[in-house]
């Protein structure tokens, strides 16, 4: 399958992009390491734990990791396009008014620059964010082809990018956000670079793939790289069994998880003498009771944008492709990551979903006065 030409950009774009979009700055800002070529190994032992989708004999796909904060970012957009949206049509008018009645003319201007400039763009902009994160893709779907050596990165309704194996560059991306100098996000990029060293675009996207989620540990995130790059070099025979796979719909349980302090709950064992995790879920307990209500809407959110994604389709061409190694199956003895919930786990959930509605009524009450 050829990929989508590339557009020729002007002077002006050309220039803009080679300075900051994937140049020598961003590779600086954004720490990369150069891991070598696809065909040497890293040293690391290779997991697909909470990577695959589905693989074959000569296919495998896997998420690009793009939905790590889903739900979570269209919920801030959806508040901010509320607010933006209430000064626009609630507030501006009272002011236009207001202005227009006393004849404070700069008042006036003011209020209408700040509609047009303002209000009116970000309302959109905001709205853009909704709208894409509840009701876009699931995941950013990557497929490795070992007989082509070919990758194909899924962009949404247009075609897939087309990437060739053999002239990808691996490299280690560590990003440290503005407010700390101690934590560094790890994530490995499958890079498509020209002669100068910069990144190839495809049109407006970028050619870069990402494997995986990012990660605090830079070796659990090269461990995932060295999955899919041995399974392009050596085949599916040669790795691991994985211990869960991905899924592109999530479970009511997932709605109380509390980000995964419910899982502690899950794990212990009350009959086994001397189980130690005891304290741990009375910190957990407390800190859910605290700032459960804070979770909670965001839980939610992302129960809500999984099930209203669309889940990515590939172009007959490239499904065809993958039935040269078989059906498309999950990884053999992988077990689902989507849990249902168990009964040790309702008293918990009970007393942490009732701690934060206590909170919602006691907030509500002040409306309601």
């Amino acid at each position: 399958m050829n990929t989508t030409g590339l557009k020729k950009l002007g002077w002006w774009a050309r220039r803009a992009r080679k300075v900051s979009a994937y140049g020598p700055l961003d590779r600086a800002v954004r720490q990369w390491r150069d891991l070598g070529s696809v065909r040497t190994g890293t040293g690391a032992v290779p997991n697909g734990d909470a990577l695959v989708y589905r693989m074959n004999a000569t296919t495998l796909e896997i998420g690009q990791g793009a939905n790590t904060f889903k739900g979570m970012m269209g919920l801030a957009g959806l508040v901010g396009a509320l607010a933006m949206f209430f000064a626009l049509l609630i507030m501006s008018p009272d002011f236009i008014s207001f202005a227009t009645s006393e004849r404070y003319w700069g008042l006036l201007i003011f209020t209408l620059a700040a509609d047009v400039i303002v209000f009116l763009p970000m309302g959109l902009l905001f709205l853009t964010i909704f709208l894409t994160d509840f009701f876009g893709y699931t995941d950013a779907l990557l497929r490795f082809d070992r007989v082509r050596r070919k990758v194909w990165m899924f962009v949404g309704t247009r075609s897939p990018i087309e990437l060739d194996w053999n002239r990808l560059t691996p490299v280690s991306q560590g990003i440290t956000p503005a407010n700390s100098n101690i934590n560094t996000f790890r994530s490995v990029l499958l890079v498509d670079l020209d002669a100068e060293g910069d990144v190839k675009f495809d049109g407006k996207y970028p050619r870069i793939a990402s494997v995986g989620q990012t990660s605090l540990n830079e070796q659990q995130a090269i461990s995932q790289y060295e999955y899919v790059r041995q399974f392009m070099e050596l085949g599916p025979a040669h790795l691991p069994s994985c211990a869960t796979y991905l899924e592109h719909r999530t479970v009511f349980r997932d709605i109380v998880r509390f980000f995964g302090f419910l899982d502690l709950a899950r794990n212990i064992d009350w009959r086994r003498p001397g189980e130690t995790g005891g304290y741990g879920l009375v910190f957990a307990s407390l800190f859910c009771m605290l700032l459960g209500w804070a979770f909670l809407p965001f839980d939610l959110a992302t129960y809500i944008a999984y099930r209203c994604n669309r889940v990515p389709k590939w172009p007959a061409a490239i499904e065809a492709y993958s039935n040269d190694g078989g059906e498309m199956t999950r990884p053999v003895g992988a077990a689902s990551g989507r849990m249902r919930i168990v009964l040790k786990e309702v008293p918990f959930i009970l007393l942490w979903v009732g701690c934060a509605f206590a909170v919602y009524a006691w907030v509500a009450s002040w409306f309601i006065k």
